[in-house]
C-alpha cells in the first residue's frame, strides 16, 4: 500500500486507482467484489480494528481529501458524525 503514496508535509496521497467518488482502492481477494478502501485499509493498519458498522473519516488539515491515508488525519465514526462533518465542512 505505502508504495503507492506520495507523503507531503501534512496528507499521504494515494497515487494508485480510485474509484467512482474519488477514494482510494486496492485489490484484497477476501472482499466480495475484491477491493477495499485504502483509507479504512490504513486505519486497520497503523490504528487497529475497525468497528462494525463504522466509518472511517477524513479530518485533513484545510479541506477533505479523499485520496489522504494519512493515519492522523482519519477519525472513526458513525454514518451520521459522517454527514454531520460532510456538512459542517460544505
Amino acid at each position: 500500500m505505502l508504495r503507492h503514496t506520495i507523503k507531503t508535509n501534512t496528507c499521504w496521497l494515494w497515487r494508485g486507482s480510485k474509484n467512482n467518488k474519488g477514494y482510494g482502492i486496492i485489490s484484497r481477494g477476501s472482499l466480495v467484489d475484491g477491493r477495499a478502501l485504502v483509507h479504512r485499509m490504513s486505519w486497520e493498519l497503523f490504528r487497529g480494528p475497525i468497528p462494525e458498522g463504522m466509518f472511517v473519516c477524513h479530518n485533513c488539515p484545510g479541506r477533505d481529501n479523499p485520496l489522504c491515508v494519512n493515519p492522523s488525519h482519519l477519525f472513526i465514526g458513525t454514518h451520521a458524525d459522517n454527514m454531520r462533518d460532510m456538512v459542517r465542512k460544505g
